[in-house]
Order: structure tokens, then C-alpha cells, then sequence
């Protein structure tokens, strides 16, 4: 059995998907691969790292300063988040990274983009988290909100645009059973993109960008029904939120993201047991 993790986006709320991986590293638990998206595709490499805490810490440690989340950076920069602040100087300067740690692990993981040109998913395989952390960045790099990230004649942005939950990536990739963290309860389904008027005329040169995001609920909607079936057929294991998400992608209120976090970590500690009857079933 090859097993597989799938880690959804969403901003902020990939705090659950922080406390799932911190229970997870609690358990001496890891996959043969990984893939993450946005949000996900950031709180992946530290799990890999073994380096329990850290992705709550840097998610609300720096909130009040201007440098991480701010309109100041917007301004300044062209992305709300300050990316050069969260991509380096943080793991770099103020919460290291563990490079040798995650460059040590035997784990395939596997950064999403979009390539805003074709618009289309672009899958990146992170072999070194230093050398590769402008996939990561392009996964997380919100559209309106961030700039694009340029690399090797790419045009890269979020994720989420071009497969914001990859499951059949990953079985095509060969992995037989996978585990698929969500940050939005089973209850959700996603609405028609609000803003898709300042999007036709900002991304207006890239109209299969623009065509994507039209139809990114269409196609996380289908995906959500797909993964019914898949947890029936008992080749997918879903670890999602309880109740409903209220917080925001760009939530800087850190007790409700503190509680979030736990909810995950608590969400995962129930479902264990669950969880180590899907991984022995039928090998």
C-alpha cells in the first residue's frame, strides 16, 4: 500500500489542518506522500520537518505586525500578506526552518500552483524546501491579494484555482489509500466567486486564469461529491471540520484561531482509531 495525504487551502482556517498535523507528528505518523495546496501547501513542509508547533506559531505569532497581514503591505508590496516575510525572513531569521530535517525525509511532496497562462494546475515536486520555496509561495499567492510569482518561464499563482482538493492527482500518481485533510465542514459547498468583475478586468490577458476561477466551485463541488464515493469504497479517509468555519482566510483574531487549531487536533485524536482501521483494511 503507497499512502497518501491530501492537504486542502483556505487561509487562516489551514490553522485545523496545523492541529491535525501536530497530532499527527504525536504519533510518529507520515505518509509516503503529500500534497498540498495554498495553506496546505505551507503547513506540509514543517510537518515534515518534525517541527511540532511551528505552524500555529508563525500563523499568529507576527498577525499585529504590519510585515505579515496588513493593507500597508498591499499597498507597498501588491500582496496583503508580506511574502518575502513569511517565505524567508521567518524561517530564515525569527522561527527557523529545519531545511536539513525536511531534506532528510523520505516523503514525496508535492507543491500546486496554477500556471495563470494555460489555466491550469502545475504540480511541483519540493525536493529541497530552500531551493523550491517559490512553488510554495505561488501556491499561496492569492489572486487580487498577491502578486505572480515568476519561475522558469511560469506565470504562477494559487493553488486552489486549479485543483483545490488534488485527490485524483494523487491516486493517479499511485497512491492507493490517501488521507484528505479539509478546512470547511461536510455541510459546505462553495459559492460562485463574488468578485469575478474586478477579476475579468484585472486578469483580463490571462482569460483561461479567468475561466478557471469562474468555475472553481463547479468543479471543489464535484470534487466534494467524488469524495463521498471514495470514503465509501473505503480508498479515502476525510478528516474535516465538525461544525461550521467562521472564520475569515484572512482571520487575525488568535483566539479564535487558537480554537480552531485544537478542534483540529482534537478532530484528529477521534478519528484515529477510524483512522487505523482504513489504513489495515483489506492490505
Amino acid at each position: 500500500m503507497k499512502l497518501g495525504m491530501v492537504l486542502e487551502g483556505g487561509g487562516m482556517r489551514g490553522v485545523y489542518t496545523a492541529g491535525v498535523l501536530d497530532f499527527f507528528i504525536d504519533k510518529d505518523f507520515y505518509p509516503d506522500g503529500i500534497v498540498g495546496v495554498s495553506a496546505g501547501a505551507c503547513h506540509a513542509t514543517s510537518y515534515i520537518a518534525k517541527q511540532r508547533g511551528r505552524n500555529f506559531r508563525v500563523n499568529t505569532k507576527y498577525l499585529s505586525t504590519d510585515e505579515y497581514l496588513s493593507l500597508k503591505s498591499l499597498v507597498k508590496t501588491g500582496s496583503l500578506f508580506g511574502m518575502d516575510f513569511i517565505f524567508h525572513k521567518i524561517p530564515e531569521e525569527l522561527d527557523p526552518f529545519d531545511y536539513d530535517a525536511y531534506n532528510r525525509a523520505n516523503i514525496e511532496y508535492i507543491a500546486v500552483s496554477t500556471d495563470i497562462e494555460s489555466g491550469e494546475p502545475y504540480y511541483h515536486v519540493i525536493n529541497d524546501a530552500k531551493a523550491d520555496i517559490d512553488y510554495i509561495m505561488a501556491s499561496s499567492s492569492l489572486p487580487l491579494l498577491s502578486k505572480v510569482v515568476k519561475k522558469h518561464g511560469r506565470k504562477l499563482m494559487d493553488g486552489g484555482v486549479g485543483d483545490s482538493i488534488p485527490i485524483t492527482f494523487m491516486q493517479k500518481r499511485g497512491y492507493d489509500k490517501n488521507i484528505v485533510v479539509l478546512t470547511q465542514c461536510g455541510s459546505y459547498r462553495k459559492g460562485k466567486n463574488n468578485l469575478m468583475p474586478i477579476i475579468r478586468h484585472n486578469y483580463k490577458a490571462y482569460p483561461k486564469f479567468v475561466e478557471a476561477l469562474d468555475n472553481r466551485h463547479i468543479r471543489y463541488n464535484q470534487t466534494l461529491d467524488e469524495l463521498k464515493q471514495m470514503e465509501k469504497d473505503g480508498s479515502v479517509f476525510v478528516i474535516r471540520p465538525s461544525k461550521p468555519v467562521t472564520i475569515s482566510r484572512i482571520e487575525k483574531n488568535i483566539d479564535k484561531l487558537r480554537a480552531l487549531y485544537e478542534e483540529g487536533y482534537q478532530d484528529a485524536k477521534t478519528q484515529w482509531d477510524d483512522l487505523q482501521k482504513f489504513l489495515h483494511h483489506a492490505e
